[in-house]
């Protein structure tokens, strides 16, 4: 009978010891939580070194950032959570390397477009081509991902280039090439069927030399396939002066050995006798009209509506907007601009006029005004 007693106390006493190892591990080890560090703006590797003496794991997720490579952009769970020593930490790091602006390649002809991304980095992606009536062809019609933005060099562009107008009857439409180079415009009349039939230079100072200021026939005109056009292009060369007409009857002079001062001696006057009988006729005023040629009349005054959104912007930049017309260049904006901010100009022009945007002393846009 004692030795039963002694071994139901044995037992009670396992009991009771074995209740309080367990319950000291679930205290002190097994229960115990630990409170997420804050790991943003650490580098990966001061990040896992923290995590891992806490007894808390890490997951790492690259992604596109402007922060140097390997920083820490965000965790999950939060910091200052508490969570179970063994959980898994979710951390967003950054990829790094260089970012390059996007150039904006929408209203250039297909070659120019591939040759400018590549200029900046970036190469073209998918080509979709599809007809359109207000487009010539070959011409980018949009581009994905979209400009303005920054992204890592070597990415591929999507681009929707136009085919242009349908053609009917063997009739295609001639496409508008006005403002872009000679070779480009070979190119877009090569596209829809068309052959370059002549090129004439003509003196402007409304337009960058190089560029076409007129199509013979005009763009939109329905002519047949194959027809020939007529390509004048703008050069800062005058024109030399033309010589007088000759007068009939008249010694052929230079303008420089006419005559402007009398011989020395004393000046001859001869006169006539009127007739008996009759009055002498009235002395006639001399004439008052102008020797010089008379000025043409001044060309009508238009207006550029100018209008440009800012892009998204993380500090203001230096915005200009400049313009070309035939009284010259002029600018007609220069001031810092913020993100998002709408620029509304109605500027007055002659004939024809090229305006030019910059943005943080950067090239972004041009439009043409006639």
């Amino acid at each position: 009978m004692r030795s039963l007693f002694r071994l139901s106390m044995l037992i009670v006493l396992l009991v009771i010891v074995g209740s309080g190892i367990m319950a000291v591990y679930t205290v002190f080890l097994g229960g115990r939580s630990v409170a997420v560090p804050s790991l943003e703006g650490l580098s990966v590797i001061d990040a896992v070194d923290r995590t891992q003496s806490l007894g808390l794991l890490v997951r790492v997720d690259q992604v596109e950032s402007l922060q140097p490579s390997g920083t820490i952009l965000s965790q999950w769970p939060a910091a200052g959570e508490q969570v179970k020593p063994g959980k898994i930490l979710v951390l967003k790091v950054s990829q790094g390397g260089t970012r390059l602006p996007l150039p904006d390649v929408r209203g250039m002809e297909f070659t120019q477009a591939t040759s400018r991304l590549e200029e900046d980095g970036f190469k073209a992606g998918d080509v979709l081509r599809i007809h359109d009536e207000g487009r010539a062809a070959g011409i980018v019609m949009a581009q994905s991902p979209a400009a303005p933005t920054v992204m890592s060099p070597g990415r591929a562009i999507d681009l929707l280039v136009s085919l242009g107008p349908e053609s009917s009857g063997g009739m295609v439409v001639v496409p508008d090439a006005v403002g872009r180079s000679e070779t480009i415009t070979r190119k877009l009349l090569r596209e829809v069927g068309l052959t370059v039939k002549a090129v004439k230079s003509v003196y402007s100072q409304a337009s960058p030399e190089g560029l076409v200021i007129r199509l013979e026939p005009a763009p939109g005109s329905k002519v047949p396939s194959g027809s020939g056009v007529t390509v004048t292009v703008a050069t800062l060369q005058k024109p030399p002066a033309a010589e007088a007409p000759k007068v009939p009857g008249l010694p052929s002079q230079a303008p420089s050995s006419v005559q402007t001062t009398p011989p020395p001696g004393p000046a001859t006057v001869s006169t006539a006798t009127p007739p008996s009988g009759t009055a002498p006729a009235p002395l006639q005023p001399p004439s008052t009209a102008p020797s010089g040629p008379t000025s043409a009349p001044a060309a009508p005054t238009k207006t550029a509506k100018i209008r440009y959104q800012v892009p998204p912007l993380t500090r203001p930049m230096e915005l200009k907007i400049e313009i070309v017309d035939a009284a010259g260049t002029r600018e007609v904006l220069n001031r810092e601009a913020k993100g998002g901010e709408y620029v509304s100009l109605d500027v007055p022009y002659r004939e024809s006029a090229a305006v030019t945007i910059y943005l943080g002393g950067m090239f972004v846009w041009q439009d043409r005004y006639r």
